[in-house]
């Protein structure tokens, strides 16, 4: 009985807490919008302004890449072993 009157209790309390703390919200300002990346005309299409800068500059590149995965040999026995055939009774000629 005593844990269920505490934990009642603790309940009531979580709850006024809760509630006043939205009373201390602030309501939100918008912020102006900054300009993170500025184009640079001067060069062509893919330039950019390096921010704190005049200095323009492109970013670009390619990525190639293989993947090759070898069954490791254990593997390979194994199935090697369920896939041979059953040796053949011998024929009544």
């Amino acid at each position: 009985m005593r844990v269920v009157s505490q934990l009642l209790l603790g309940g009531v309390a979580g709850l006024a807490l809760a509630g006043g703390a939205k009373a201390a919200d602030l309501p939100m300002t918008k912020a102006a919008p900054v300009e993170y990346v500025r184009i640079c005309s001067v060069h062509g299409a893919g330039f950019f302004y390096i921010p704190g800068s005049d200095t323009c500059i492109k970013i670009g590149g390619r990525v190639r890449a293989e993947y090759r995965y070898l069954e490791p040999l254990w593997t390979r026995r194994a199935r090697a072993a369920r896939m041979t055939p059953p040796a053949s009774a011998p024929s009544a000629a």
